[in-house]
């Protein structure tokens, strides 16, 4: 995987957290951050997002795949999961 490869994650956030205590900690790691109902997506190269969840580059990405979640965020994220990369072509045949 390539350090320019681009990720997106799903983080749920615990009861009495904010997005704003996420985007202070993603800002910091140079991850850009979407607010959502229950979470935020977080979005990054592959390498900022490695180095700030403290993984390895993950080799499927045909699955979600969860995350642990960084002692820094133990009182905001209940978890954190990188989406798949999207199949050129596929779809989910609702339509």
């Amino acid at each position: 995987m390539s350090d320019k490869e681009f990720v997106e994650a799903l983080v749920e956030l615990q009861a009495e957290a904010t997005v704003h205590d996420l985007v202070s900690w993603c800002s910091r790691h140079g991850i850009d951050v979407v607010p959502m109902t229950a979470g935020a997506l977080v979005t990054g190269s592959s390498g900022r997002f490695y180095e700030a969840f403290g993984i390895a580059p993950l080799e499927n990405r045909a699955r979600p795949q969860a995350l642990p979640v960084p002692l820094a965020l133990a009182n905001t994220a209940r978890s954190v999961t990188v989406l798949p990369i999207p199949t050129p072509g596929a779809h989910d045949g609702g339509s």
